[in-house]
Parts: C-alpha cells; sequence; structure tokens
C-alpha cells in the first residue's frame, strides 16, 4: 500500500474508530450489569433491624422470560428497523462525499451510498405512515406531524442528492447537498427519537 492510499484510508479509520467508541460508551451506559458490579458507595455495614420490626419479606421469584415469535418480530416495527439504514447509510454518504473533495477515491462510494440511502429512505417514509395509527392520539401529535414532514423532506432531499451526485458538471455543489442531507437526517432523526423515547 503506498503512502498516498494510506493517507487516504485514515479519515475511514477515524469515522469507524469514533462510531466504536460511541456504540461502546452507549451500551455502557445503558447496561444494567455493569452499574450492579460497581462497588457500594459506603463501606459500612447495614443497620440490623429493630427487634420490635417484622423482617422483610422474602423476594419474589423472577417472571419466566418472554416468549417472543421471531417470525412477527421481523415485521412489526418495521419503520424501526429500516430508518437505521437511511440514516447510517445517507450520513456516511454525505461525509464520504465532502472528504471526497479532498481524497477523491472517496467519490464512488459516496455515490453507492446516497443512491441505497435514498432508496431506504422511501421504504422508511411507507413503513412510518403504515405505523402513524400506532402513535396518534396520544399526545405527541404534534411531534408526529414534525416527524412525518421532516421524513418526507429527508426522503426528497436523499433522492436529489443520489441523482445530483452522478452529474459529475455538478461536483462544485455537492457539498452544499451533503450538508443538507446531513442537516436533515440528524433533525428527522432527532423528532423520531423524541417519539420512541419521549422525554417525561
Amino acid at each position: 500500500m503506498s503512502a498516498i492510499e494510506a493517507r487516504g484510508m485514515l479519515p475511514i479509520g477515524l469515522v469507524a474508530l469514533f462510531g466504536l467508541a460511541s456504540a461502546a460508551y452507549a451500551s455502557a451506559q445503558q447496561n444494567p450489569a455493569a452499574q450492579a458490579t460497581r462497588p457500594p458507595a459506603s463501606t459500612s455495614a447495614a443497620p440490623s433491624p429493630a427487634p420490635d420490626e417484622a423482617p422483610a419479606a422474602p423476594e419474589e421469584a423472577a417472571p419466566p422470560p418472554l416468549q417472543i415469535d421471531t417470525k412477527a418480530a421481523l415485521v412489526s416495527g418495521l419503520h424501526n428497523k429500516v430508518v437505521h439504514f437511511t440514516i447510517a447509510l445517507g450520513m456516511a454518504g454525505a461525509i464520504l462525499l465532502l472528504l471526497s473533495y479532498r481524497w477523491p477515491q472517496f467519490g464512488p462510494g459516496a455515490r453507492l451510498l446516497l443512491v441505497v440511502a435514498a432508496l431506504s429512505s422511501w421504504v422508511a417514509v411507507r413503513s412510518g405512515l403504515a405505523q402513524e395509527a400506532d402513535l396518534e392520539g396520544g399526545g405527541l401529535d404534534l411531534w408526529l406531524e414534525r416527524h412525518e414532514n421532516f421524513g418526507k423532506w429527508t426522503a426528497g432531499a436523499l433522492t436529489l442528492t443520489a441523482v445530483v451526485v452522478l452529474v459529475k458538471r455538478a461536483r462544485p455543489v455537492h457539498w452544499l447537498f451533503a450538508i443538507v442531507v446531513l442537516g436533515l437526517l440528524s433533525l428527522t432523526g432527532f423528532l423520531g427519537g423524541i417519539l420512541a423515547h419521549p422525554p417525561l
């Protein structure tokens, strides 16, 4: 591998390293087992109950594990599954498109990622509309409408970007489309996160 090729791989390695570190951090924050293994904050022994207090009731047995139909799980909540491809591929394609100004070898990969992201974005829109009834009337209607509108705008922007990046004469403005895609994907994903995990 030449020195030029090695330098071209550096941004990809940095993006991959950042993604792995983010995933590890998120996993550590959400892993209750990691929380349970921490030593207690105080080393002093717990006080013994007073003689006139009744002993604590024994803990109830843990409930049996849920039985899940995997075939039904594959198609239920399809929007929540498909949308991650759109976000990941669209953001990676937009970032590589920006990097292709410095490293032109990233251009073909960026175009391919953006085309696939554009296709998956319309699947995400359709599946999201199919799940819309599940969230209506629950107090999140305003956020649902915003997410739906921005989702359609994002799918449109991804589709337009996928077409524009195939036109070599439009290369001077490719960066603008990449910035718009990154912004719309971030905002739409943020609104979707509010719907999936509403802050209470």
